[in-house]
């Protein structure tokens, strides 16, 4: 809502002070009014004390993920889905500038723009399930994959090797697509102690210098943890430095 916020500041600033008080007053009224409109990122109950709360907040308020509206909590702790984190990134490449005539496969609309799907992505996706749509498109696109069995597992916990790879792919599809100049160390990598034989290695340790999207559990020590669930709290956290990384 800030566009709208900054839009009609800028409007009510141009008008001429003919009228002196009278001008002045309107003003004073107009800028009173907008002020509830601006206050659309609640300040969540449980997250002041995360070690990711900034971050939290910043990417609820660019519509990466959300809260619980219920009792305005955001549950940081809670263990993030396979179908949640495909959202996720979803919402993320959609504010990206990647040109529909470049893009090799479907530019990304916002998750919650996604047309529909007439059949199962997988054979454990309905295709009147809530993320069905957007499991297709991953699909599609190669960012996400199913399993050797056929099967998808919307509702199982994404490990945090896992959120790394599916980052890393959605790397490669803004630069494929246009959005971004190329993945590029941003920083040095970190020497993580516990991922030199997993399979994740590689794409852990190009997270880690692109921006810092791939850091420590809770930001301290050196352990990645990368067969450890990713908790809502630091799945918020790299999307967004990923989407703020890709934008530079």
């Amino acid at each position: 809502m800030k566009p709208l916020l900054k839009s009609t500041f800028n409007f009510l600033g141009s008008l001429p002070a003919k009228t002196g008080a009278g001008t002045t007053a309107i003003i004073v009224l107009c800028a009173f009014m907008t002020k509830p409109v601006v206050a659309q990122v609640p300040s969540f109950t449980d997250v002041d004390a995360d070690v990711y709360a900034q971050e939290i907040q910043e990417a609820v308020q660019k519509g990466l993920i959300a809260g619980f509206t219920s009792n305005n909590t955001f549950r940081p702790t809670l263990d993030l889905t396979r179908e949640q984190m495909i959202s996720m990134v979803i919402n993320a490449l959609s504010k990206l500038p990647v040109s529909s005539a470049t893009v090799p496969h479907d530019p990304p609309p916002a998750a919650g723009n996604l047309l529909k799907v007439t059949s199962k992505p997988f054979r454990d996706v309905n295709a009147t399930r809530w993320s069905a749509a957007m499991i297709e498109w991953a699909k599609f696109n190669g960012i996400m994959q199913g399993y050797s069995d056929g099967t998808f597992r919307p509702s199982q916990t994404v490990t945090r090797a896992e959120l790394m790879a599916v980052l890393r792919k959605a790397i490669q599809y803004a630069d494929e697509g246009g959005g971004i100049s190329a993945l590029i160390n941003k920083q040095q990598a970190i020497v993580f102690s516990d991922i030199s034989n997993h399979w994740a290695k590689k794409p852990i340790t190009e997270m880690s210098v692109y921006c810092g999207v791939a850091t420590p559990v809770n930001e301290t020590g050196n352990a990645f943890s990368p067969n450890l669930g990713t908790r809502r709290n630091y799945a918020a956290a790299a999307t967004l430095r990923l989407l703020n990384c890709l934008r530079k």
